[in-house]
């Protein structure tokens, strides 16, 4: 298979059967006989995530060129045509015949002769138009703040809808477009390792907006493929993510539990900051994630991490408790477009009840005078500030953080909130 055929299975397996792109994406690369050369794997992987990303916006410029309704375009040859308008809107790399042909063998592959006519045309016509015509102009944000954002960041309007309520119009399309982009890729730096200048020298990176991160370069390596995470020197994790543990602020010698550990990022961060002195208590329920925890902490030398796969007895109290509570992952959507198509209002409902109950748990087990940290890697109102603002008086909110790909840095998009509660 080529990258573009491979690019369409992978499509092909999100859309019917409800996979993730990522480990779709990675089972049918290792079914392949023979394996893709890296610059074929980088291309698959390019056109899955930003077909994905894209799909509203090419949807619309097809809409267009067409003058078909969606609902009209043969199923399969929908993403035919959104990987051919893919590599002809956004990659200057691709020339425009082989986006074209390729597209066109893919359509006779699936709908034979008449399939491939019928791409030929669509696509042709799109080449051909002027690129700043190609998708309709969203309407102004003043008259119909949903339909703007929904149509700029090419997402659902129920989605947008959310996101214009919970953030307001203007920060709605901020986050709305920035998630269009790919997220960069970042390491954490090991301090009882190496060093951020040693790091960044070694994978030609730069160091990041927060302590101890390394932004890599694009176009590289992946994270887990490269020498300072493999010898336990870095762990591959946004800068959102280190944000939410250097708002814990764990110290030396102290007890913490991570009530939502896997896969261990945060939990082995906590550890690190606190030069590894103390006991870090990680909670999973399920051993094969709690498993990862337990091969991350010995990958970075960390001796003070205990996996629990049951919480600990409520009367044992702790001096921080972290609860990186499920969410519907709004924040990440640069990492998993296919949310965005899938993510309804039935299902935060669900996971607000989920959170409730977790951030519940957690919150009997912080010592009086201790700290508690409520995260979600999701920027709803219903996920964050309202799940803290249910725990009442004997928590005092001392510090809120929120993230997102539009803010300096382009961090996943994040709510944490850190709380103390009453000495009595």
């Amino acid at each position: 298979m080529s990258a573009r055929d491979v690019a369409l299975e992978v499509l092909r397996r999100v859309s019917t059967q409800r996979a993730f792109a990522s480990s779709a994406l990675r089972a049918v690369l290792q079914e392949q006989r023979a394996p893709l050369l890296a610059m074929d794997r980088g291309l698959a992987t390019e056109l899955v995530y930003g077909v994905l990303r894209r799909r509203g916006l090419l949807d619309r410029a097809l809409r267009k060129i067409s003058g078909r309704r969606l609902k009209d375009i043969d199923p399969k040859l929908h993403d035919v045509l959104r990987l051919g308008a893919y590599q002809l809107m956004y990659l200057d790399r691709v020339p425009d015949h082989a986006a074209v042909d390729a597209a066109v063998t893919q359509a006779k592959r699936r709908r034979g002769p008449r399939g491939g006519g019928l791409v030929n045309a669509v696509l042709r016509k799109l080449a051909q138009s002027p690129p700043d015509d190609r998708v309709p102009p969203p309407p102004p944000i003043e008259r119909d703040p949903v339909a703007h954002v929904a149509a700029a960041g090419g997402l659902p309007e129920p989605l947008a809808r959310r996101l214009v309520r919970d953030l307001g119009p203007e920060e709605a399309r901020a986050f709305a477009v920035a998630s269009l982009a790919p997220a960069p890729l970042c390491l954490r730096v090991n301090q009882r390792r190496a060093s951020v200048a040693s790091v960044a020298e070694e994978v030609r990176g730069t160091p990041g907006t927060v302590p101890w991160s390394v932004v890599l370069p694009s176009g590289g390596a992946l994270p887990a493929e490269l020498p300072v995470v493999r010898e336990g020197r870095a762990t591959p994790q946004d800068e959102a993510a280190m944000r939410v543990v250097s708002l814990l602020d764990p110290q030396p010698g102290e007890s913490v539990l991570d009530v939502c550990a896997a896969p261990g990022g945060k939990t082995t961060y906590a550890a690190e900051l606190m030069g590894d002195e103390g006991r870090v208590v990680a909670h999973d329920r399920l051993p094969a994630r709690l498993a990862r925890v337990e091969q991350s902490a010995a990958r970075l030398g960390l001796t003070s991490v205990h996996l629990a796969e049951v919480l600990p007895p409520d009367d044992e109290r702790f001096d921080r408790v972290l609860i990186d509570a499920p969410c519907s992952g709004l924040g990440t959507l640069r990492r998993h477009p296919e949310i965005r198509w899938r993510l309804t209002d039935d299902d935060i409902a669900a996971l607000t009840k989920t959170q409730a109950e977790v951030l519940a748990a957690g919150a009997r087990r912080v010592r009086p005078g201790g700290t508690l940290v409520y995260a979600v890697c999701t920027v709803t109102r219903a996920e964050g500030l309202d799940q803290v603002e249910r725990l009442g008086a004997e928590f005092a909110v001392e510090q809120v953080l929120r993230t997102g790909p539009h803010q300096p840095g382009a961090p996943d998009g994040f709510f944490a909130a850190k709380l103390r509660r009453a000495e009595s």
